[in-house]
């Protein structure tokens, strides 16, 4: 009954409405900052650039940026079930081999070496970009699968913008962002609540059920609620030839860590606070940039079983300066770059030998060179790590890209480059296990490919296809063992791993003024295996966690104010032993949404309502963390415009 109230609402919106077209997806005609730190078409790029704009975030209704990457990008988004962990894995790497980016910062967690992107909400971000491939060549270590980074709004025009939403297991939230000012000096202002309990019905195949006498008991999930809040601001000014900004990025959310088989009681409360500011300023046709970013994070783990109360408390900060200029050589146009970076990490955890501490250093050049039709993407960074036990860890990264407008319309792509990943604290201070000599993972990627987009009549059309292999040497893998002091996990250097894949994707916008329809399409296979002991039981096995195929696919409908969504997404089989003796089969998950919008003289209202899962699949992401049923979320957004 409310369902169909709802959609009753829907239909008199509509009715009553002025015609008001939604906006398209900007990846028809996207921008990246990310693939060369410098504006650029991501057709244009080197190599596979997504964006996920506003629209397309509001399109998917994502929560947090992880349901965004989800449902619009090839990236594996690894799920401990809708409130808990949300880790990346980009083209067969891990989490903690694909570098996120805030407004151009690194903000992963220095002891853990990543950042789980359900702790970030969506109300807070402008929109997302994923960056393919090795990008140690411009921003240092992590960057072995590709970039994340997160844009977060800018003031701009003044506007206001209110968000309210609910749905099933106690879903309720909202947030609100605020932006003014004028050309000098202008800023903006968001807030995000979210909260659920998340106790859905899922069956323990664990348990045996004596009325039935057989295995497997219904049951809700218990302690699986989660609570997060997030308080975002920026301001922005220029004068003259100096333009200048500053962020900040609050976070807070406590949830329930929920077990499988039995009830757990332990609890998780992770906070962290983000400052970051960028300047640039021109001296003559020079422009320098100056920026950095800090901050502190604690993590709390709460278990009234075990009687453990443990709190992690990490610090970290960067500063980056950058100079760049443009010149012309033997009929080109060149953008130049050089610059150096220095950041520093520190973390305090009851299970680390000491305070871990470590400063790194690094210098960095890179350009984007046009002859005509050929673009040339060359970069080279030579990053210096130093721990307190003495230990120095060095990694010199080259990169080249290039890009050929083959045709009108048709650009042809291929980059090669070298990437590394540090150690993180964990991986060699936590104890019993942690080794300070731990070396560096490091490795070679390579992609090449070919991007497309034109306009026949109504229609707009982008596409690209992508063909890209690596290989990765030192590979840090915490392994069970014995040893003199007992027996406990402990990383070593052990493997080599070698991945080849192709990733395609393509967009459809039909235009008719009042009636329009938009679909777009992405499919990946990813073929990562283990190459590291030809006797051990793991040798050629796939690596676990990493499906190997994955097809996303969406599709939208506009008739005046009234919009109707669908998405489609199929995980493939991911292993879950590294013997590949185990598996999860594949899943597919199918949404539905229609929402209508309706004019309010300065203001717009849009109510959607979304149908997830709609086909009741029952799956996990991640072995034992079953995802939710079929359930209904409601969002309703006011805009001034």
């Amino acid at each position: 009954m409310r369902l169909r109230a709802l959609l009753l609402l829907l239909l008199a919106t509509a009715a009553s409405a002025q015609p008001d077209r939604p906006a398209a997806d900007s990846t028809l005609s996207a921008v990246t900052v990310t693939a060369a730190r410098a504006p650029v078409a991501t057709a244009e790029a080197a190599s596979r650039v997504t964006v996920i704009d506003r629209a397309a975030l509001d399109a998917t209704g994502a929560s947090t940026v992880a349901d965004a990457i989800e449902a619009r990008s090839a990236v594996f988004v690894k799920r401990y079930g809708p409130g808990g962990l949300a880790s990346l894995s980009l083209r067969g790497t891990g989490a903690a081999q694909t570098l996120v980016l805030l407004d151009g910062h690194r903000i992963a967690d220095p002891q853990l070496g990543q950042l789980d992107l359900g702790l970030l909400p969506a109300g807070v971000v402008e929109a997302v970009e994923v960056a393919h491939g090795a990008a140690s060549a411009l921003y240092g270590t992590d960057g072995i699968g590709g970039v994340v980074q997160v844009r977060t709004p800018d003031a701009g025009e003044p506007r206001a913008r209110l968000d309210v939403r609910t749905g099933a297991w106690g879903e309720r939230g909202g947030a609100l962002l605020l932006a003014g000012g004028g050309p000098r000096l202008s800023a903006v202002v968001a807030v995000d609540h979210d909260e659920s309990t998340g106790d859905y019905l899922y069956v323990d195949s664990t348990r045996f059920d004596p009325a039935t006498q057989t295995v497997g008991v219904t049951a809700p999930r218990a302690n699986a609620d989660v609570r997060r809040d997030a308080l975002f601001g920026r301001i922005s000014g220029e004068a003259g030839r100096w333009r200048g900004t500053a962020g900040l990025l609050a976070t807070d959310a406590e949830r329930g860590l929920f077990a499988f088989s039995g009830v757990s009681q332990a609890r998780q409360t992770d906070r962290a606070l983000r400052l970051w500011t960028d300047h640039a300023v021109w001296l003559g046709r020079t422009r320098l940039r100056v920026g950095g970013l800090a901050q502190v994070a604690s993590l709390r783990y709460f278990s009234p079983a075990s009687g453990l109360d443990d709190i992690g408390r990490t610090r970290a900060g960067s500063l980056r300066i950058e100079a760049d200029q443009a010149i012309r050589v033997a009929g080109g146009t060149w953008h130049l770059a050089v610059g150096a970076e220095t950041r520093g990490g520190r973390a305090e955890h009851p299970s680390l030998t000491d305070d871990a501490d470590e400063t790194a250093l690094a210098a960095f050049a890179s350009a984007v060179g046009q002859h005509g039709i050929l673009r040339v993407y060359p970069a080279v960074r030579a990053d210096r790590v130093a721990a307190p036990t003495g230990e120095t860890l060095a990694a010199l990264s080259p990169q080249l890209g290039l890009n050929l407008r083959a045709l009108p319309g048709l650009w042809l792509k291929a980059s090669a480059g070298r990437a590394f990943r540090a150690p993180t604290f964990n991986d060699r201070f936590w104890q019993p296990g942690g080794d300070p000599g731990l070396r560096p993972e490091r490795g070679w990627t390579a992609d090449a490919g070919a991007a497309t987009q034109t306009r026949w009549g109504l229609a707009t059309l982008a596409a690209e296809a992508t063909a890209f292999a690596s290989a990765l040497s030192d590979q840090i893998v915490w392994r069970p063992g014995r040893f003199e002091d007992g027996f406990y996990w402990a990383p070593r250097n052990v493997g080599t791993t070698q991945t080849r894949g192709a990733e395609l994707s393509g967009r459809v916008r039909l235009d008719g003024g009042r009636t329009w329809l938009e679909t777009g399409a992405l499919a990946t296979w990813t073929d990562a295996r283990d190459r590291t002991d030809p006797q051990a039981s793991s040798f050629d096995q796939r690596l676990a966690y990493v499906p190997d195929r994955l097809v996303r696919a969406d599709l939208a409908l506009g008739a005046g104010p009234l919009r109707l969504d669908a998405g489609l997404e199929h995980t493939g089989t991911r292993a879950t032993a590294s013997d590949g003796s185990t598996s999860l089969p594949p899943a597919t998950v199918v949404d539905a949404g229609l929402s209508g919008r309706l004019r309010l003289g300065p203001a717009a209202a849009a109510l959607a309502v979304r149908v997830e899962n709609v086909l009741d699949a029952r799956y996990a992401i991640v072995r034992q963390y079953p995802m939710p049923p079929r359930h209904v979320r409601v969002r309703l957004t006011l805009t001034s415009l």
